[in-house]
């Protein structure tokens, strides 16, 4: 086989010369059972580093704290600022209405407030992640440079004593076929890192829009509701804005779900696909 098959466009660099040919000379029909046995289970163990990193993502947290903000900003009603018609209506003011819905909104905005803390801080705890997998990818990397160092000495080996008619194939032979398993296997897994890290990014920057949007709808209802300055205001709200604004937030909420549970599958199959890999090795 030639040298070449043995790299993946650009993915791992070339083998030392120098190392290659010290393994191809110290190789042997004795020691062709356990030939490249450290290289091998190098990488058995960095593709199960990657299966772990793979299944670390959870974010369920996230959906949890995501789940109750919405339910909190779906209980601020506007309409609650419009006093009862009628009998009702003799006991009922906007001057009060306005003072309970504005502390309602008080009540709420805390709430959101430190569940956008929380999702700050998964999306920190996502990039340290991220980080991880990049060394993850770098050590399934550089063990398949070590496998493919041993493969080419045994590909030189065997091409250079080629066997008898008839005669059984030599050990290395049948050694070097797995070899070639777990290099595959190697292979397989450098794109499923990425994939992971990439189902991660989306995730993160639903997450980061999430929490922008918060602190924009807690900046415009503060306004809207004459609590901006240092003591409050005697307005008359704009009703519709603040459902707007709300149904808005509600929206971005929603399309933040949508994609942890999109992000969540993707992460599931890579997991999947990753424990295929590892399952026959």
């Amino acid at each position: 086989m030639a040298d070449g098959a043995y790299r993946w466009q650009g993915c791992a660099p070339e083998p030392d010369a120098a190392r290659v040919e010290a393994i191809a000379a110290a190789c042997d029909d004795a020691g062709a059972p356990t030939f490249a046995e450290p290289a091998r289970a190098a990488a058995v163990e960095r593709i199960e580093a990657a299966l772990a990193a793979a299944r670390s993502g959870d974010l369920a947290g996230a959906e949890a704290q995501l789940a109750r903000a919405r339910s909190v900003l779906g209980g601020l009603d506007p309409d609650a600022l419009e006093p009862r018609r009628g009998l009702a209506g003799l006991f009922d003011s906007r001057g009060r209405r306005l003072k309970a819905f504005r502390e309602s909104f008080r009540q709420a905005s805390a709430a959101l407030s430190e569940a956008a803390a929380d999702l700050a801080g998964r999306v920190e705890e996502a990039a340290g992640r991220s980080g991880a997998l990049d060394a993850v990818w770098t050590g399934v990397r550089d063990a398949m440079v070590e496998l493919d160092a041993h493969l080419l000495a045994a590909a030189r080996r065997l091409s250079g004593h080629a066997p008898a008619e008839d005669a059984p194939p030599p050990p290395l032979e049948a050694r070097k076929a797995a070899l070639d398993a777990c290099r595959a296997a190697a292979l397989g897994a450098l794109p499923l890192i990425r994939a992971a890290q990439n189902a991660d990014a989306r995730a993160v920057g639903a997450l980061r829009a999430c929490g922008d949007g918060v602190a924009a709808w807690r900046q415009d209802w503060t306004e809207a509701l004459g609590l901006a300055g240092r003591r409050p205001k005697n307005v008359r709200p704009d009703r519709e804005r603040l459902r707007r604004l709300r149904d808005d937030l509600l929206a971005r909420l929603d399309r933040t779900l949508a994609e942890l549970a999109a992000s969540a599958a993707r992460r599931a199959q890579v997991e999947t696909r990753l424990a295929g890999l590892r399952a026959p090795l």
